[in-house]
């Protein structure tokens, strides 16, 4: 609800309320339950890794980048101590507009004008995530 599409504008107050129920809610609360569900007899037995975000309107409302560059920001800051981020943002374009991956790694230029990956941007992410972890 912080982005009203049809006039591009965004809700500066309820966004940065809402970036700081996120970042409560991950270093208080999600992140900390997260890392002590991965240890076992004292030992960490495995890695968080959380994605940023693309931009799924950045072609028809470029001036969101900035938000969706905000809020990545906050997740990285919030992930540290915790896991590590990786960078789905740069691997489907980054800031740049038109951001010409946007038709062809999510539905937003089809009849759904979805915000979801199609297969192509679930790859994109999945290699992301490859790319960022060495897995």
């Amino acid at each position: 609800p912080d982005i009203d599409t049809s006039t591009c504008k965004v809700n500066g107050t309820h966004f940065q309320t809402d970036l700081k129920n996120l970042d409560t809610n991950l270093t208080q609360t999600i992140l900390p339950q997260l890392k002590a569900a991965l240890i076992v007899n004292k030992h960490v037995t495995g890695d968080i890794v959380m994605m940023n975000y693309y931009d799924p309107y950045q072609n028809i409302c470029p001036k969101t980048v900035s938000y969706v560059q905000t809020l990545n920001s906050h997740l990285t800051n919030d992930v540290s101590g915790f896991g590590i981020i990786v960078n789905v943002f740069r691997a489907f374009g980054g800031s740049k507009t038109p951001n010409k991956n946007i038709c062809t790694y999510t539905w937003m230029c089809s009849l759904f004008t979805d915000i979801h990956p199609q297969d192509k941007g679930y790859s994109v992410i999945a290699g992301a995530f490859e790319n960022g972890t060495g897995y």
